[in-house]
């Protein structure tokens, strides 16, 4: 009698189990997403307006200076086949306005890195001989920075800092699936 109760509470479970909806898989993420995925993806985060102001403080002298600045992508469009991605570049620094036309290929990137603003520009202007100063940058700047070859970058600009985690590991898997990389064992 024991065996035919756990028979059929079985046979139940299997039925109840076959009456369920399997619920669909999961969208390919990270490792998983294909190329075109993953620069559909780039394409689709990476445009838009960031507007902050720089401040900097000579240590030396005890000079401040202050610049607003306005950083703008758009026309953004991304080419799997050619591992491009293609866009406009609009960077006001408060005293005058350029406008350029970008193709960045992504198999010469050999890193891609997730960097605050200040820090980037506090190291900047010590290798161009200015350790005296100290730069703040209102609001908070987050930069995915892609580098290649010894002093070339490209740096988009997010307010936000998880945004700009997801697009600097997009980046990074877009850049390895292109054949790029840093191939350096160390």
């Amino acid at each position: 009698m024991k065996q035919l109760r756990i028979t059929i509470l079985a046979l139940a479970s299997v039925g109840w189990a076959i009456a369920q909806d399997v619920p669909p898989l999961e969208p390919l993420r990270g490792d998983a997403a294909s190329l075109k995925d993953t620069m559909k993806f780039i394409q689709d985060k990476v445009h838009g307006n960031v507007n902050y102001v720089v401040y900097g403080h000579n240590n030396r002298t005890g000079g401040d200076v202050s610049q607003m600045r306005r950083f703008e992508i758009s026309n953004v469009s991304s080419d799997a086949t050619r591992c491009s991605i293609t866009f406009q570049e609009y960077f006001d620094n408060g005293i005058k306005g350029d406008i350029k036309d970008y193709e960045l290929l992504l198999k010469p990137v050999q890193n891609v890195v997730l960097q605050q603003m200040d820090q980037t520009l506090q190291q900047d202007s010590a290798k161009n001989g200015h350790p005296e100063m100290s730069i703040k940058v209102e609001p908070s700047i987050f930069l995915v920075v892609l580098y290649w070859e010894p002093k070339h970058r490209m740096m988009f600009n997010f307010y936000d800092d998880t945004l700009a985690d997801r697009v600097t590991k997009a980046f990074q898997h877009a850049v390895d699936l292109c054949g790029g990389g840093n191939k350096d064992p160390f």
